[in-house]
């Protein structure tokens, strides 16, 4: 036997443990719609948003499907030494062709970084700060307040 879960109503303001059953059982948005099996692991998740949700049971027909019989060729291994040792000698020429390849790589990159100029050592110049001038500040004097007056 089936369920067929479907949500009916939003899980906006609800509790957090709630939108997790919701999107454990595979919905998430109104209208959606799920089948299960009928175990007790989807039964107890049910219960707990049963508010939600709309469920129906659905009765499996058994159908008797005949599969075609399919003849399945098996290749059998080759134990011989020849294929053996074709494979490895196979093996260590790629290995040998790997590491060939590996030291062409280095030598062109020493031929590369050989013939690139060195970059000119360029001299640090120093900073020097500019000099600070002392030069007196002309302040304005105050005149006396008897002056001031007369």
């Amino acid at each position: 036997m089936k369920l067929k879960v479907t949500q009916i109503r939003s899980t906006i303001g609800r509790k957090e443990d709630q939108k997790r059953t919701i999107i454990a059982l595979g919905l998430g948005k109104i209208s959606r719609t799920k089948i299960h099996d009928d175990n007790p692991v989807i039964r107890g998740m049910i219960f707990k948003v049963a508010h939600l949700l709309k469920v129906e049971e659905i009765k499996e027909e058994k159908k008797a499907v005949k599969k075609p019989t399919v003849k399945k060729t098996v290749k059998k291994k080759d134990t011989s030494t020849k294929a053996a040792s074709k494979k490895t000698a196979v093996k260590k020429e790629t290995t040998k062709k790997a590491t060939e390849k590996k030291v062409t790589e280095k030598k062109t990159t020493a031929k590369v970084a050989a013939t690139k100029k060195p970059a000119a050592k360029k001299t640090p110049v120093k900073k020097t700060a500019p000099k600070k001038t002392t030069a007196a500040k002309a302040t304005p004097k105050k005149a006396k307040p008897s002056e001031a007056k007369k």
